[in-house]
């Protein structure tokens, strides 16, 4: 979280005074949100959700992704990118990050096989995945694209905003994200069947509540992921804030890497540094044991600064659902023990992406905030250029 405050009390108070807490047929404040935030990313259609995790899965499931189908998902994300997956019932292939930390479009196509569906880029930590590329791939094989812009609200890729890129989008709006209601999400997509469908994914009595959109064929058993119109309340405020924040952020990642990269580092590989979020600033070393002595020499002057490698469950090795193929409570529900899924089944194993395992190990970011002072960016790249 980078800031809340009075604006956010303010619109909470007047919804408490209100009355009107319950968003369907009273409150406004979710569809203004979903309005709003479909114009801002540029999407046609945009649905709440309860979290980023939700968002991912209801956007598969609006695709019409589940069983026999295989989704790439990058090496280095959240484990919820591919709990996801094998929720909607599909089977998730681990592909390698390249030197941007996001997802190798040249892997992906090496793992691509018949039973392929889909694609999840995940713009991990703030950073655009090479989006050019890897749709160029997705028209090329007929295949999907989720965008997973959990960790990357409000940024871009070349001029277009990340989540509104692919077929569909999700974000996240937990306590971490750019903007924040404390826990919640969102899908976006252009295509309206995709949206009706996930609509019903995220909330199993979304049509029952217009009677004038009842459909027979949309009403299958969904889940309840509706969100609240306390959350949508404090998205509203909280996007007032959003690109002021992103300006700051972009222009301190910028002469951070630039002062790097001037004093003889290798930055990583920013595929649209004027248009991402710019929470992080990056740096490869041609050895782990160099790049924690970078990381140590930060630390002594209070620099903050982590390898991706210590993240911990966004490494793939450390999704232990997805590593031990435990996919649900009851066998009879499980992806990886379905009929449906024995020919999309692979095998996991912990090296099975040690080129990832091998830059993660070697990168390390460094965090902006829009609130830094000027004095604090000058020690930062005081810092960086020392350490360096």
């Amino acid at each position: 979280m980078y800031r809340i405050g009075e604006a956010e009390v303010t619109r909470i108070r007047k919804l408490i005074q209100s009355g009107r807490i319950f968003r369907y047929g009273q409150g406004g404040e979710c569809d203004q949100f979903e309005k709003d935030w479909a114009t801002h990313v540029g999407s046609r259609y945009a649905r709440m959700a309860r979290n980023g995790t939700s968002a991912i899965y209801t956007s598969l499931v609006g695709l019409g992704v589940g069983p026999g189908d295989q989704v790439i998902v990058p090496a280095y994300t959240y484990m919820a990118t591919a709990l996801a997956v094998v929720a909607a019932g599909a089977i998730p292939v681990i592909a390698d990050v390249d030197e941007s930390l996001t997802l190798s479009p040249a892997d992906v196509e090496r793992r691509i096989t018949a039973h392929t569906k889909a694609i999840i880029p995940v713009h991990m930590v703030g950073l655009p995945c090479d989006m050019a590329r890897l749709m160029r791939i997705a028209r090329k094989r007929k295949l999907l694209v989720v965008e997973d812009a959990c960790q990357a609200v409000g940024g871009g890729f070349r001029g277009k905003k990340l989540g509104a890129i692919g077929h569909a989008g999700a974000y996240s709006f937990n306590f971490f994200k750019n903007i924040t209601c404390g826990e919640g999400g969102a899908f976006v997509t252009n295509r309206k069947a995709v949206y009706d469908r996930g609509s019903v994914a995220v909330d199993c009595c979304s049509f029952y509540w217009n009677p004038d959109q009842d459909r027979e064929d949309l009403q299958f058993a969904g889940h309840n992921f509706r969100a609240s119109e306390f959350e949508g309340a404090i998205l509203n405020a909280q996007l007032t804030r959003l690109e002021p924040m992103l300006k700051k952020m972009r222009r301190q990642k910028q002469r951070l890497t630039a002062a790097g990269v001037k004093a003889g580092l290798q930055s990583i590989v920013n595929h649209s540094i004027e248009d991402e979020c710019g929470t992080h600033a990056g740096f490869l070393f041609a050895t782990e044991k160099q790049a924690r002595a970078f990381r140590a020499r930060l630390a002594q002057a209070k620099v903050s600064s982590f390898l991706p490698m210590d993240t911990g469950r966004h490494v793939y090795t450390r999704w232990e659902p997805i590593m031990r193929e435990q996919g649900a409570h009851h066998a009879a529900l499980d992806p990886f023990k379905i009929p449906a899924n024995r020919k999309a089944k692979i095998r996991y194993s912990p090296e099975m992406c040690a080129s990832s395992l091998d830059i993660l190990s070697r990168a390390v970011l460094v965090p902006t905030h829009p609130d830094h002072k000027a004095d604090v960016v000058r020690h930062m790249l005081a810092t960086i250029r020392e350490a360096a």
